[in-house]
Parts: structure tokens; sequence; C-alpha cells
């Protein structure tokens, strides 16, 4: 009965926070539009640069990797997916501070 009552209690406690916490959650998703995350693939050859709410910003492909056309468009698909990955990490960890520290469920953020 009490552990109800204090769950009841932490929700209303957080209810009235809601302001703040659309507040933080705005400002964590411009701190990550700020951010960047870099998928390379190939050694280097092709590097993709996403930021922190997975927009694509950059492309950087090595003239050397040119020279091999048919594993140009592999090597772009596995950095742009390595890029994205990183993204959702930043805006993850930018969510958590914004939180105060609670972890959100994956689907529930970008």
């Amino acid at each position: 009965m009490f552990e109800g009552m204090k769950n009841m209690a932490d929700m209303m406690k957080l209810m009235g926070q809601a302001g703040k916490i659309k507040e933080n959650m705005a400002q964590a998703q411009e701190r990550a539009r700020a951010r960047t995350a870099v998928g390379e693939a190939g050694a280097g050859l092709v590097k993709v640069t996403a930021n922190g709410i997975g927009e694509i910003v950059a492309v950087d492909i090595d003239p050397e990797a040119l020279k091999d056309p048919e594993t140009v468009g592999s090597l772009l698909v596995s950095a742009i997916n390595l890029a994205l990955i990183k993204s959702k990490e930043v805006l993850m960890e930018e969510t958590r501070t914004a939180m105060g520290g609670i972890d959100m469920p994956a689907g529930m953020i970008g």
C-alpha cells in the first residue's frame, strides 16, 4: 500500500516538473544538433558525419576509394549507418542529461 503511494507521489512530482522537463528536452535537442558523430568505412576511405539528431552533415570520400566504384556504395552505406548509430548515442546522452540521469526507452527518443 505504501509503495503505491510512493509511486503516486513520484508521478505527481514528475508531472509538476513537466514544464522544466520540456525546456530541458528542447535544450538537449539543441545541444545534440550542435554535436557530431563520425562513421568511417574502408579504413577511413569514406567518412560520414551526422549531427546528434540524425542529420547527415558531411561526406568525405578519399579519391583512392573512387578507383573501385563497385565498393564505394557499400562503404557509404556502412559509414552512414555507423554515423547514425553514433548520433543516436549522442541524442540519448543529451536526453539522459536533460532528464537528470533517467534513461528513456529508445522508442521515445528520435
